[in-house]
């Protein structure tokens, strides 16, 4: 079994390779890409997520999982080797569902919304956003219907990046979270005695703001040779590999928080 686990394991790096791959287009998109450049993106990153998706439901891949299960079985429930053919034998039964079309579908139009979101935000449009959002939204409807769900459309969504927790769930968690903090809140106005934030609204340069951002993250650990931070408009990590992962932060002459709390998050 051990020849057959090194290949489940060759099999997945590559695939996870196709995944980073995109991730660097992606990134690239949200930080230098000329606007002009959109189109064109948008084609090269549903390519290369349709291919990781073919190669990740490869039939090929279910048999090897299938040739494993047993020897999963046969080890500590939570070593690596048995989580690993465990949860890709879920994901690749997941994701057999999805067509490839679909995963093509929905990472170009990710990538087209976002430019159109960047424009519509800068204007203060929503409207010209909207077909975008509702293109975005009758994708991942789709997407629900493929994985298939019982209660909630967003049942199997929410699958993807919280296994085995239902909306109901998370309905119920925000509940009790409100019947606490909205009191407490209601609490603290009744007080009227506003925080003076005043001097978090005072004219920041640039420069200033994003030396100090760097300083503030290498005291964190953050190891810049295997690492960078370039300016998005929405901050966000991203990582191609264990060895170069990125950041983004984006800065308000008047508003400290901003870049700030954008690098360190």
């Amino acid at each position: 079994m051990e020849e057959k686990l090194k290949e489940l394991k060759v099999r997945l790096a590559e695939w996870a390779d196709l995944g980073r791959a995109s991730a660097v287009l992606n990134w690239d998109q949200q930080t230098y890409m000329p606007p002009g450049g959109n189109a064109a993106r948008a084609q090269q990153l549903a390519l290369l997520r349709r291919l990781a998706h073919e190669r990740f439901t490869d039939a090929a891949l279910g048999r090897l999982l299938d040739e494993l299960s047993a020897y999963a079985a046969s080890l500590p429930y939570d070593s690596d080797d048995a989580s690993l053919i465990r949860i890709t034998k879920r994901d690749y039964d997941k994701a057999r569902k999805v067509p490839p079309k679909l995963v093509a579908e929905m990472a170009a139009a990710s990538a087209q919304a976002f430019q159109a979101w960047q424009k519509a935000k800068a204007a203060s449009r929503y409207a010209d956003f909207a077909p975008f959002l509702q293109r975005n939204l009758e994708l991942r409807r789709e997407l629900a219907k493929c994985l298939g769900y019982t209660d909630r459309i967003y049942d199997p969504l929410l699958d993807q990046f919280e296994p085995g927790m239902q909306t109901a769930q998370v309905e119920a968690i925000f509940e009790n979270v409100r019947k606490e903090i909205v009191p407490l809140v209601h609490a603290i106005a009744k007080k009227g005695n506003a925080v003076d934030d005043r001097f978090l609204h005072q004219t920041f340069p640039e420069p200033k703001q994003w030396d100090l951002g760097v300083a503030a993250a290498k005291l964190m650990g953050y190891a810049f040779e295997r690492g960078r931070q370039d300016r998005a408009p929405h901050p966000f990590t991203t990582a191609f590999s264990v060895d170069d992962v990125r950041i983004t932060t984006r800065f308000m002459p008047k508003f400290f928080n901003a870049a700030f709390f954008a690098t360190m998050h």
